[in-house]
């Protein structure tokens, strides 16, 4: 099935169609007869014409592996009708699936989802993907100032629930552990892979969506930010039994031993250093309880 970008609107008056909500981003996004989904990004439509890139990214990545031989990545990628992509505009058409539900967090269900990490980490990284090994991006002192008083203005929202010296500990802390944190072996990230990512077939296999963020990156990023956005939405499971999941299926597909104490190492980093940059901006008016998930997780850490 084929879609010409300039066709899209006619595509849509002629095929049964349910708009689902944009995101913040700025993508259109359709479902179509029930059974497929459509995205359509525009770069002038963009609230931040930047992230275009990162679609850009999302639609190469498609390509890439429809034009190559990844029998293994394509069982947990979603079934792709049809990718266009210019330097203004993007179109991608896909099989449509079925939610996972979060009350279904067995180990079961864990371990195929770890199985099916362990797999995008094992694949080879994409060409137009690879970046040459930089230093790291340290924090100056205005983004760490900055970040120092989103998290004690969110904390402020609940007085007397905390106590935000740790805060000073970690802004003097950061820029050594991202200098530690940068000799993770570098493999390709999904870079947003989080419980609403992922979707499932009718079978019950796992399909990872959403590739915007796909890049070269440690796998402690991917491992944590799933455990980081689960706590957040009051989902507590046991970082062992992932970490030692996704270990096993490491071995299993390419017979190396990885480390669980060092992965869970890189883990905390990983989730310190985005917890300190990010999560400020996300938790204002959130309940004590939320903001307690995130912040306790970055003082253990």
């Amino acid at each position: 099935m084929r879609i010409h970008l300039a066709n899209i609107e006619e595509y849509l008056t002629t095929h049964e169609n349910r708009q689902i909500k944009n995101g913040k981003s700025g993508a259109e996004v359709w479902e179509t007869e029930g059974r497929y989904v459509l995205k359509h990004v525009q770069k002038e439509k963009l609230p931040d014409q930047g992230v275009f890139s990162l679609y850009q990214n999302e639609a190469y990545f498609y390509q890439f592996i429809q034009h190559n031989s990844h029998a293994d990545m394509l069982s947990c990628l979603p079934e792709v009708l049809d990718v266009q992509v210019s330097d203004h505009e993007i179109l991608i058409l896909m099989k449509k699936y079925q939610e996972l539900c979060r009350d279904k967090a067995d180990e079961e269900l864990l371990q195929k989802i770890m199985r099916v990490l362990a797999m995008i980490h094992t694949q080879d990284i994409p060409d137009f993907l690879r970046q040459e090994q930089k230093e790291p991006e340290y924090f100056d002192k205005a983004q760490i100032e900055s970040c120092l008083a989103g998290w004690r203005s969110v904390l402020a929202e609940h007085p007397g629930e905390f106590d935000d010296g740790i805060l000073t500990e970690a802004a003097a802390k950061v820029n050594e552990i991202i200098r530690w944190h940068h000799g993770e072996e570098r493999v390709l990230s999904h870079g947003d892979f989080h419980w609403d990512n992922l979707l499932k077939k009718e079978n019950g296999d796992i399909v990872v969506c959403d590739w915007q963020g796909v890049g070269m990156g440690g796998a402690s990023g991917d491992i944590s930010f799933f455990l980081s956005r689960l706590g957040a939405d009051g989902v507590n499971i046991e970082q062992e039994k992932v970490i030692e999941l996704y270990c096993r299926e490491r071995f299993l597909l390419t017979g190396k031993n990885i480390s669980p104490k060092e992965l869970r190492k890189h883990m905390n980093a990983a989730n310190l250093i985005v917890s300190f940059q990010f999560w400020h901006e996300y938790l204002h008016e959130s309940t004590c309880e939320r903001v307690r998930g995130i912040y306790e997780k970055m003082v253990m850490d």
